[in-house]
């Protein structure tokens, strides 16, 4: 059926942006910049770090068609490159590279909430790219609404996360945050793969692989 054809599409970029956003290498800089015994403060601080994260990748995901077209690039050269980018985001994640701190990206930025905790640090080029490269898929293409729903879970998972930061941060550890990221990175470094050879087949008009056609 369509109905559960479109939920294991919208499930699959869901995993994705989450896996490539994640939102857990934010709330070192997001504690660094809110302070944690004020509850509200960090609530307004979450709802506007998801509001962000929401419309740079939605849109992202309306007019980067657009722009692909205005350079010439092609969907399967982009799928390609951006799964080069994803799998490299995955590496560094396994390799447990830490996040940039406020100062390295938001010198003179008006609101350090939006540069650079919203992008580059979630809503970085990695999941730029990722959101672009669902819209291009076979799966998606025409509709772009599925990758904007799965956008919007993104954004409410950010906000979670950053308001229940406090507890996360007690509850799993250092240790138990190492392991979360390097998940996260195995799972990307498998998309990236996934996504490149399936540009590649694109590219080169050969079947594509089952999950990313």
């Amino acid at each position: 059926m369509q109905t559960e054809s479109d939920f294991g599409t919208v499930l699959q970029a869901v995993i994705a942006l989450i896996a490539i956003a994640n939102p857990f290498a934010a709330v070192p800089i997001f504690h660094a910049m809110v302070p944690r015994s004020d509850a509200a403060a960090r609530r307004h601080a979450a709802n506007r770090v998801a509001i962000a994260v929401f419309a740079i990748l939605a849109g992202a995901v309306l007019v980067g068609g657009t722009i692909l077209e205005l350079f010439g690039i092609s969907f399967a050269a982009f799928r390609a490159g951006g799964g080069l980018v994803v799998t490299l985001t995955g590496l560094d994640m396994l390799r447990s590279k830490g996040a940039e701190s406020p100062e390295d990206g938001a010198q003179g930025a008006v609101d350090p909430l939006i540069v650079p905790l919203a992008m580059p640090l979630i809503a970085g080029p990695g999941t730029i790219i990722t959101a672009m490269t669902m819209v291009a898929r076979n799966s998606i293409a025409g509709r772009p609404w599925l990758v904007l729903i799965a956008i919007a879970v993104l954004a409410v998972v950010v906000w979670l996360v950053l308001v229940m930061s406090g507890w996360l941060q007690q509850r799993l550890g250092a240790r138990g945050q190492g392991i979360v990221v390097r998940f996260m990175g195995l799972v990307l470094v498998a998309i990236g793969a996934q996504l490149v050879l399936t540009g590649i087949a694109d590219f080169f008009a050969l079947p594509s692989p089952a999950v990313y056609h």
